[in-house]
């Protein structure tokens, strides 16, 4: 493919019946299938794909993070796909083909024929990968060959191959080390999946979840071989052939039926049972399948589900914080099973209660660690709740059974269920359910109080539903793939208030009987129950006989309570506002703020409310201006991150006394806890025992790390990464400033060797390895401290230069981003330039700094002005800023 450096085809097809785009793995290039011509027809046009550094493009810039790769690739090969097209990737490059099938979705070109993987788990449930590419080229080496076989012998052996070698497998490492999975819509391609028999770094259940990835057809293969298998002529071959199959017996994929589409045959809709359907001994047959699925769950849940299930020695199986996490992963490893085993994909899906997520997760709104963690914590809030009770009227309609209740003066009981023409579930306070158990019986109904100890599904569950609201704000969802019928609506879920639509259902009643109708009339689909027991498919049944009339309009959904159910973003504000921006590790110092301390009531104020929520322990105040001078380096984490949060706050109040308030916050790493507290979304106290506590963490699990600003281009690193052993970038600020973070020792080399080459560098005061790899050991238990914070919503739209977006709620992800992210200062202000155009941005932080970033990346003096800097003039300072915006804060 002349003039495509992406594209390597050293023989074309000059009328292709398909085109096979390759992928290769880490450390190799395009070269890997040269050999591959030879096994195919000349219908398949082979284009292997060249990453940038690699190979014939040796000279170019490596690239360590994924998306650019994917969206370049996706360019590349835009006029490449006027006929069908599949995909083949091996280890990396599996999931460089997985993300580039998504980018080409998302960018309304033509599906792929099929995806083929081949030496990879599945991205959503894989093993986290060791962190190789900042280890020292013998350790890395070592470590190489104990996992992945190593590195060929004649390469090892020669220094100079050995010198344009190692640069790309670490690059390309980088590249997976930093990949998060994010939850998408299954593709509609269908996938095979390979493996080597002996390749000890693909599980069974990694390997059979690729199944989960795909609504079309999934086929999974082992060949004789290690990891390396397909560098093997025979096994390769086998490889080829089977690939060839694959392609002739492809179909495109059916489109999902509309909701309310004829469909030439019938539609299957999944449903999947709730709380009751639990037993012992469910699951047996399904633990040593998906042994890493399992091992996960025990892993999040911090107790052997296998036991709990099957032997369930503490009769824990029937209380509501065990029988919900413990139901949801029966239900999904049976679901995984049924898809594997051919049976037939969902065109629309339905769970009764805690089945919803389970419903949610097969239409690929979230994974199954992130269904884990929900359900966990919505059976440990049901459970919470006190004083109430239910009980099940049997053998009466659904309007007798809400007339009596109104006639009977029992306002206080709800409809908890209405599961059939026949069963209705209520809820009440403990004291009024058995008062209501005559009235019914009278009336010819059967009466059943339930042994639970709350009122589930009804108005005494809002303060459940308020906690679980909050809980969500740090999950990302995806739009439902296939249609998901809501409980509390009995009508598809809306895309857009996934997390309104799960926290109203605690308190909301169960509507299945309409549900149910609902799905027969629109769809009228073979319906299938996964799961233990049938108990939906006896309800099921009922209903068929006599199914509720459902209106040809969707009906309205209940209205929601009255406070947000789930944090979610204000607006982009509109043009000509102003932008705070928070500063982050490496711009504090001691004395910040001593004049505003001596001279200012309200910022005094603030920071000893701070001083004082930061406890004895880091005595806040007294380090700041009782201790050390400003010159001597301020690089305790606890106390950096507090005073950095602290003085975010207080500044933001004492602009605000002077009628200064922003219309959106920016944070910079640990600035972006500070945004979350001035915009309300975190309280102060716990956006300082945040900071204190996971910079802890970072100082108790993390390698001692360093931080340099270079004020030169940041090409510079791959024009000269001898200066940088050792180093990866974690900021670009602007196009002549960057930060390089790596073990202090590196990081204390790199500032000599670039003061010898007349290029300015400052070591900042930083002790941890924030923006990179160095902290990704914490990433677990960062995200636990994450989960425990009360989150609201944000009065302000909040903006993250690490994400280069808008973030849409503060939580794990969010927060965790803002720390791990390499930061793209310039980028971001580049979108906010597009998105919200501020008038001026505000830096309330330490130093300025941020301010300077936005004068540079704009060049124009006179959009950012500062609150504070170095040099001891505080209240001068401020002034001049009170003086440029004017009094009203819009000047």
């Amino acid at each position: 493919m002349s003039g495509n450096p992406w594209i390597l085809n050293s023989k074309p097809v000059a009328s292709p019946e398909v085109r096979l785009f390759c992928f290769s793995y880490a450390g190799r290039g395009a070269s890997a299938f040269v050999s591959w011509r030879d096994h195919l027809p000349p219908t398949v046009d082979l284009c292997a794909i060249q990453l940038p550094g690699h190979e014939t493009r040796l000279r170019e810039p490596l690239e360590t993070r994924l998306q650019p790769l994917v969206d370049a690739i996706v360019d590349g090969m835009s006029t490449l796909l006027d006929v069908p097209y599949a995909l083949f990737g091996h280890s990396m490059g599996s999931l460089l083909a997985f993300e580039v099938a998504h980018a080409l979705r998302a960018a309304g070109k033509p599906r792929a024929a099929r995806l083929f993987v081949s030496g990879r788990e599945a991205p959503h449930v894989a093993r986290v990968p060791p962190l190789l590419s900042a280890l020292s080229d013998s350790v890395f080496l070592d470590k190489l060959q104990l996992l992945f076989g190593g590195i060929p012998e004649p390469v090892r052996n020669d220094p100079e191959l050995m010198r344009f070698y190692l640069p790309v497998i670490r690059a390309d490492l980088t590249v997976l080390e930093q990949y998060r999975h994010e939850p998408r819509p299954p593709l509609d391609c269908p996938i095979s999946a390979f493996r080597g028999t002996t390749d000890e770094q693909v599980g069974d259940a990694g390997f059979q979840a690729w199944g989960e990835l795909t609504r079309a057809e999934f086929r999974a293969r082992s060949l004789a071989g290690g990891h390396f298998f397909i560098n093997d002529a025979p096994a390769r071959a086998d490889m080829i052939q089977t690939m060839l199959g694959d392609l002739g017996n492809t179909r495109p994929a059916a489109a999902p039926p509309a909701i309310g589409r004829d469909p030439a045959a019938q539609a299957v809709a999944h449903v999947f049972p709730g709380q009751g359907s639990q037993q012992k001994g469910m699951g047996a047959a399904l633990f040593d399948r998906y042994p890493a699925l399992v091992a996960k769950a025990d892993e999040i849940l911090g107790y052997s589900l296998r036991t709990l299930c099957l032997e369930d020695p503490d009769r824990r199986l029937a209380q509501t914080e065990y029988t919900q996490p413990a139901l949801f992963v029966v239900n999904a490893l049976t679901h995984l099973a049924a898809v594997a085993d051919g049976g037939v994909r969902p065109d629309l899906v339905a769970g009764h209660s805690l089945g919803e997520y389970n419903a949610l997760l097969a239409a690929g709104v979230f994974d199954f660690e992130t269904g884990l963690r929900l359900v966990a914590k919505r059976g440990q809030l049901m459970k919470q709740a006190r004083r109430g009770a239910m009980a099940a009227v049997i053998d009466l309609p659904p309007d007798d059974i809400a007339r009596l209740l109104e006639r009977n003066g029992l306002s206080s009981i709800d409809v908890a269920n209405l599961n059939t023409p026949t069963q209705t579930v209520i809820a009440g306070p403990v004291e009024d359910i058995p008062r209501a158990e005559p009235v019914f019986r009278q009336a010819g109904a059967k009466y059943i109080q339930l042994n639970v100890s709350a009122a589930f599904h009804s108005r005494y569950m809002t303060e459940a539903e308020r906690e679980f609201a909050a809980f969500m704000g740090g999950f990302a969802f995806a739009p439902p793939a296939i249609p998901v019928i809501a409980n509390h609506t009995a009508r598809p879920y809306d895309p857009d208030d996934i997390r309104g639509c799960l926290a109203r259902q605690i308190s909301s009643s169960v509507r299945w009987y309409e549900s149910v109708s609902y799905m027969i009339a629109t769809a009228d689909p073979q319906f299938v129950e996964i799961g233990p027991g049938q108990v939906l498919t006896r309800m099921i049944a009922q209903i068929r006989q006599s199914p509720m009339p459902i209106a040809p309009d969707p009906v309205p959904a209940p209205a929601a309570v009255p406070e947000p159910p789930a944090p979610s973003r204000p607006t982009v504000p509109p043009p000509g506002g102003l932008a705070f921006l928070l500063s982050g590790q490496g711009s504090q110092y001691f004395r910040m703020g001593a004049a505003l301390y001596a001279g200012d009531a309200v910022f005094r104020g603030a920071m000893d409310r701070c001083a004082r929520l930061a406890g004895d322990g880091l005595r806040l105040t007294d380090q700041l201006y009782r201790g050390a001078a400003a010159s001597e380096p301020f690089d305790d984490p606890a106390a950096a991150s507090v005073a950095l949060v602290a003085i975010g706050h207080a500044l933001a109040a004492v602009l605000e006394e002077r009628g200064i308030v922003p219309d959106l916050l920016v944070g910079y790493g640990v600035g972006e806890i500070a945004a979350a507290v001035v915009s309300g979304a975190v309280a102060l106290e716990d956006g300082i025992g945040f900071a204190a506590e996971t910079a802890r963490l970072f100082q108790r699990v993390t390698p001692a790390a360093g931080l340099l600003a270079v004020l030169d281009h940041p090409d510079l690193v791959e024009r000269r990464p001898d200066l940088f052993d050792g180093c990866t970038v974690a900021a670009i600020h602007f196009h002549r400033h960057f930060l390089v973070t790596g073990a202090a020792s590196a990081v204390r080399r790199a500032a000599a060797r670039l003061r010898q080459c007349d290029v300015t560098a400052q070591i900042l005061p930083a002790r941890i390895g924030l923006h990179s790899a160095l902290i990704d050991v914490a990433e677990d238990e960062f995200r636990r401290f994450a989960a425990g914070l009360a989150v609201k919503a944000p009065r302000l739209p909040l903006f993250s230069p690490a994400g280069i977006g808008w973030v849409p709620a503060v939580g794990p992800d969010s927060l965790w981003r803002a720390v791990r992210q390499p930061v793209r200062f310039g980028e971001a202000v580049l979108r906010m330039e597009a998105e919200a155009r501020p008038r001026r941005y505000v830096d309330a932080g330490p130093s300025g700094t941020l301010g300077t970033f936005v004068k540079y990346q704009l060049n124009d003096a006179g959009r950012a002005v500062i609150a504070m800097n170095r040099f001891g003039r505080d209240l001068e300072c401020l002034q001049a800023l009170v003086d440029a915006l004017g009094t009203g804060g819009r000047g």
